[in-house]
């Protein structure tokens, strides 16, 4: 038998179920209903001593070939589920012993948070939208991102000095065409001797990389040879070309300027001149 409280809130309303028995046999039987009490029940504890369900009829007298109903109701005022055992005793005794029933009731309380549950609940649904569009749109983008750039052509003179400074610009090394020779020569030779494939050989012009190379030579012997000559081109790409002096470009200009105002002679008037060609070139002498 289940008792179930129809009601969604807890407020003295009263749900009920019934049972019904019938006297098969040629005497009256006394009866009575009585609940069985468990020392242990997780519903009743010290403090909670409310009689939530109850027998209407609970003790009489049932005649012979009699069939009657028994009612019993749920009632309780706080929320929960709640059961208890009740047997009928009678006398004279049954045949048969009788079996206790099951009474069980479910007392629900309505949620009086419901409309802000509601709105969190939709809240919640929209975040979790917007989470959802986002990632798929960022790996869509992921999946067509721009392709990788191709790698700079450093046979190119100009390519490698832009690349070759930019990325040895903390250690303020100068790009010249000796320095990379140098460094391209050491660069052959540490992959030799590692034996790396021509698959993984790549210089970015960056000389930590060859540092690392020399590094991963295990021969205490092979590896300071390296080391030595790795620190002269280094000492020497740190010495500013020249070419690339302020001062360079000022005497280059003066010089220029002076050779501009030398007199130069032609063909013509060196048949005049007793002597012509200061440069030395040859002297004409007019007979």
């Amino acid at each position: 038998m289940c008792i179930r409280d129809s009601q969604r809130r807890v407020h003295g309303d009263i749900s009920r179920d019934s049972i019904e028995v019938a006297n098969n046999g040629s005497t009256a039987v006394y009866y009575e209903w009585r609940k069985i009490h468990h020392d242990s029940s997780f519903q009743m504890t010290t403090s909670d001593k409310e009689e939530r369900f109850l027998c209407h009829h609970d003790k009489n007298v049932l005649k012979p070939g009699e069939t009657r109903r028994f009612y019993f109701s749920f009632i309780s005022q706080i929320p929960g589920v709640f059961s208890e055992n009740w047997i009928l005793y009678s006398e004279p005794k049954t045949v048969q012993p009788l079996r206790p029933i099951l009474l069980t009731g479910n007392a629900l309380v309505e949620d009086e948070h419901i409309s802000w549950r509601d709105e969190l609940e939709s809240l919640l649904n929209v975040k979790q939208r917007d989470t959802l569009v986002r990632e798929t749109i960022n790996d869509i983008v992921e999946r067509v991102k721009t392709p990788t750039p191709p790698l700079p052509d450093l046979n190119d003179p100009e390519v490698c000095k832009r690349e070759f400074e930019q990325r040895n610009e903390r250690y303020h090394l100068w790009y010249t065409s000796s320095v990379i020779v140098w460094f391209r020569d050491l660069e052959a030779e540490l992959y030799d001797y590692l034996r790396i494939s021509k698959a993984q050989q790549y210089w970015d012009m960056n000389v930590d990389y060859l540092k690392d190379l020399i590094q991963s030579v295990k021969d205490d012997f092979v590896r300071p040879c390296f080391e030595r000559k790795f620190n002269e081109y280094f000492e020497f790409a740190k010495q500013k070309p020249v070419v690339r002096s302020h001062m360079y470009d000022y005497f280059r200009d003066q010089l220029i300027a002076a050779l501009n105002t030398c007199l130069l002679y032609t063909s013509d008037a060196a048949d005049d001149l007793l002597c012509v060609d200061l440069g030395g070139r040859r002297i004409i002498q007019k007979k």
